[in-house]
């Protein structure tokens, strides 16, 4: 058996590797047959829809998982039939594909690729590394601990008890011994005892030639656990060195002063809050105030300015009542305005639809303004200016009218060569 951890993207290679969906691809293992191809299988679920690829990073996606480019999103487990293995070959891989699933969960599974085109039969047994984190509560994506030295030294014992229960038959899962053919005893002994030797090197001198020298005589799959033991060591060193205690002390004052400082500044930068909010409020006071004082003496304007144009228009209308034909003349002009406008106003509403009784209350509205407009001069002559500032000015409306009786007359005058 064989463990390897990939990062997300180099998942993408290995689980084409597995399912050989690229025809076109040129592989690492040169010993492929591709007329057997056609042989493997694929014992993990079907993604609904999915991609195992797809599968994988919606499975990561869900669960909690740190945003860096090193952290490995998949696992695999590669799986050969040892070479004295006399029992049912899909049993085989069946069972530790049942094995493999039950210890790491249903729901992790990406795929389960049994290959019968190399050298010797074998299974990727390919997942998302979940674990539970007790502190938090969740799940998480942790390959560093779902595969840690205890994992490597337990799972190789504990799937041969479970597949030699199952098939009734003796199973070697030997570390290493799959992936080249089973090893004899003396050759495991000889093996352990240089790896053994490795990892005294490595504790006792841990200097970069040693590392080097000894990591490369050490299987890939517990260089991680060694590195790691070093690690600790050096930290439980680290922690008896008085110069690092020191150092370390000196760092967490020049800390705290920095945070002393730090709060300092906030509570000077609260205070200038404090003084621009209350300014602030000074000034909307002040802004209150004066705007009160400009609305009263407003107010006070617009009443003497009504006033003055009320007098007015009473002194006009009363010079022009010692003038009854006169007077009754625009009395008759203005009312038959009223009626036409009425009349058109109505007709427009009904044009468009208006209902009934929604188009008397407009006209009672439309009668209301034109009365208030006839009675206000001064008003209306507002209202122009306002109109000319929007730019639909009586000018502007004339001229458009103007416009559009060109255009009706030049249509008829076509109509009638016609």
């Amino acid at each position: 058996m064989n463990c390897e951890k990939f990062t997300r993207n180099q998942s993408g290679n290995i689980l084409v590797h597995c399912d050989r969906s690229d025809q076109n691809r040129t592989y690492k293992n040169q010993k492929i047959d591709h007329s057997k191809t056609h042989l493997n299988y694929n014992l993990a679920p079907k993604h609904k829809d999915m991609t195992d690829y797809e599968f994988m990073k919606n499975r990561c996606e869900e669960l909690k998982i740190l945003k860096r480019k090193d952290i490995n999103w998949l696992v695999s487990w590669v799986i050969t039939i040892p070479a004295d293995y006399e029992g049912n070959q899909e049993m085989f891989f069946k069972e530790s594909y049942n094995f493999m699933e039950n210890r790491y969960g249903k729901e992790n599974v990406i795929s389960a690729y049994v290959h019968l085109d190399e050298t010797s039969p074998h299974m990727h047994f390919c997942f998302v590394p979940v674990i539970f984190d007790t502190k938090k509560q969740e799940n998480k994506v942790n390959a560093k601990k779902c595969i840690d030295k205890i994992e490597l030294k337990q799972i190789h014992p504990q799937m041969q008890e479970y597949l030699e229960n199952k098939l009734q038959i003796k199973v070697n899962i030997l570390n290493g011994a799959t992936a080249e053919g089973n090893k004899t005893v003396e050759q495991l002994k000889n093996k352990e005892k240089v790896k053994q030797k490795a990892i005294s090197e490595l504790v006792k001198n841990p200097t970069e030639e040693i590392k080097k020298a000894v990591i490369e005589k050490i299987p890939k799959e517990e260089k991680e656990a060694i590195i790691e033991n070093e690690i600790e060591i050096v930290k439980e060193d680290l922690k008896k060195d008085p110069q690092f205690i020191q150092l370390c002390q000196n760092k967490a004052m020049a800390e705290t002063e920095e945070l002393k400082e730090l709060e300092t500044e906030i509570e000077n930068l609260k205070g200038k809050k404090d003084y621009i909010k209350e300014s602030i409020a000074e000034l909307e006071i002040q802004h209150k105030k004066q705007r009160k004082e400009l609305a009263e003496e407003f107010e006070k304007e617009k009443q003497r300015n009504n006033a003055r144009i009320l007098q007015m228009q009473n002194t006009t209308i009363e010079q022009e009542k010692e003038k009854p034909s006169f007077w009754n003349k625009i009395a008759d002009k203005i009312f038959n305005f009223k009626i036409v406008a009425t009349v058109s106003f109505v007709m427009y509403q009904l044009s468009n639809r208006v209902p009934a009784e929604r188009i008397l209350k407009n006209v009672k509205q439309f009668r209301k303004n034109y009365d208030k407009y006839v009675d206000n001069p001064e008003l209306v002559k507002r209202e122009l200016a306002k109109m000319e500032y929007m730019e639909i000015g009586l000018e502007k409306i004339e001229n458009s009218e103007q416009k559009d009786l060109i255009k009706e007359k030049s249509r008829d005058d076509y109509d009638l060569e016609i």
